[in-house]
């Protein structure tokens, strides 16, 4: 028979032929459990249930409710509470009388089979030593041995062996369990952990925001000073200058130089005007027309009047010529009277040409005054300007400083507030009590362990024995095994 050819029918007789041995070895195995349960030492546990608040009470603490519900958060305090700076931290709180039951409860668990643990591992240790530089004392150096200070205490690191720290599923509560060999230890140790916890977690808040506000006043003594140079600048610069508010200095020149174009414009207008009416004037002189048809002088109600009263007198004096002599006295005075207003045409139609030509002169000599004093307004505003734009950047340089200066001092606050927080997002819900009862080594979880065991080894070595074993269970043995028909009775 092979191990291809067995089947249920074959391994049930394997088994009822070597029941017996499946039988030793249950027992066997029920005893081991027995002794290994009577020799290992009684544990207490005892437990402290911790709460973590992901909107934290903390009105300094900007951290973000959604980073803390974080599942990598729980794991991350979790991590903390299991470190040995927890422990340490722990150990340096102790008394010494605490310390003396603390050792004697640890020392107290100590067993024959963790003493032959322990052994076991010392001697595959001493086996591997060589392989290892460091466990070979460094092996190939001949100098000095490089010497690390442990940062902790031996005590520290016991201690942390016997912490159980489970994360309750579906909560924001972590049960933080310690065994011992004491009641009360297990119960002191419990609490002391999770006091020792919240310490540390407020300390991870507190020191770094130490750490910053010592930095931060350091910076702010750099820039204050840096501050008050901005400040001083500006403020020499203006008294050099003589400027106290750039702003309406320069709005109100600006306004100034734009009344200035406009009135440029219009003198600029008034002097082409004028300058197209004397052209006009000279044209008609040339032309050697009367002046009278020249339209500014045709249209003056002065000159109009003037001609209206020569021709009423060269009238008068037709009528009077053709009944009077030459010499008469009406005659004579007629004459004198339309010399006299002859005299007073030419001399209007002269005065209106001469305003013709003042008033291009005056238009020409008012667009230059007006061209030089935009100019000279021009210059100012320019420099008006120029002032502004290096006050402008005097007075950013200036509101820079300030805003990195109160940004600054606002850190700063911040952080001094922090230092000083003694409020964290953790809690004890529930402290640990002294137990009643020890939690391990469980007799009936042990002895159906050592059962299942003994009764699992058992089965295997009947089984092993039985297909690598030939033996004879049944007729279809023999049929396999020699290939020929079975022509007797086979009892078994």
């Amino acid at each position: 028979m092979t191990s291809n050819d067995l089947t249920l029918e074959n391994i049930f007789l394997i088994l009822r032929m070597h029941v017996r041995l499946i039988g030793v070895l249950f027992v066997l195995g029920i005893l081991v459990a027995i002794i290994v349960t009577s020799q290992m030492p009684k544990m207490y546990r005892a437990t402290t249930s911790l709460n973590f608040e992901f909107n934290s009470t903390n009105p300094l603490d900007d951290r973000d409710s959604g980073m803390l519900a974080q599942n990598s958060y729980i794991a991350t305090q979790v991590g903390i509470l299991s470190s040995r700076t927890v422990a340490q931290r722990i150990v340096e709180g102790l008394s010494d009388y605490e310390k003396k039951r603390l050792k004697a409860a640890l020392f107290a668990k100590t067993s024959t089979i963790s003493e032959w643990k322990y052994n076991s591992k010392q001697f595959f240790r001493s086996l591997f030593k060589g392989d290892d530089g460091a466990g070979s004392g460094e092996r190939g150096w001949t100098g000095e041995t490089l010497q690390v200070d442990a940062p902790y205490d031996k005590l520290a690191e016991w201690i942390g062996s016997d912490l159980e720290i489970t994360p309750v599923i579906k909560s924001r509560i972590v049960d933080v369990s310690y065994y011992s060999t004491s009641p009360k230890i297990a119960a002191f140790m419990a609490n002391k952990f999770a006091e020792a916890y919240i310490t540390t977690n407020l300390k991870m808040v507190t020191d770094p925001a130490y750490s910053k506000k010592v930095w931060f006043d350091e910076q702010l003594k750099s820039l204050r000073s840096s501050l008050e140079k901005a400040q001083a600048r500006l403020t020499e610069y203006q008294q050099k200058e003589g400027i106290v508010l750039s702003g309406d200095r320069i709005d109100l020149q600006t306004a100034r130089l734009r009344n200035l174009a406009d009135q440029l414009a219009k003198a600029q207008e008034a002097t082409r005007n004028a300058e197209t009416m004397q052209q006009k004037f000279n044209d008609v002189v040339k032309s050697g027309a009367p002046l009278t048809t020249f339209d500014p002088i045709f249209k003056n109600s002065v000159v109009q009047n003037v001609k209206s009263e020569i021709r009423k007198l060269e009238s008068q004096l037709v009528e009077s010529s053709n009944s009077l002599g030459s010499n008469h006295p009406r005659i004579l005075k007629l004459k004198s009277e339309l010399r006299a207003a002859r005299k007073r045409l030419n001399n209007e139609i002269k005065s209106i040409t001469d305003g013709i030509v003042n008033a291009t002169d005056l238009a020409r000599q008012r667009e230059t005054e007006l061209a030089l004093a935009m100019e000279k307004q021009k210059k100012l505003v320019l420099s008006l300007k120029k002032e502004h734009d290096r006050i402008a950047v005097l007075q950013r340089e200036v509101d820079s400083a300030r805003a990195t200066y109160n940004t600054t001092l606002n850190q700063l606050n911040t952080t001094s507030m922090l230092s000083m927080v003694n409020q964290t997002n953790v809690s004890i819900v529930d402290y640990a009590t002294v137990p009643r009862r020890y939690a391990t080594p469980s007799v009936s979880k042990n002895i159906a362990v050592g059962a299942f065991g003994g009764l699992l080894l058992g089965v295997g070595v009947a089984l092993f024995m039985g297909v690598f074993v030939r033996k004879i269970h049944s007729r279809e043995d023999i049929v396999h095994g020699i290939g020929v028909p079975l022509l007797g009775h086979l009892k078994y």
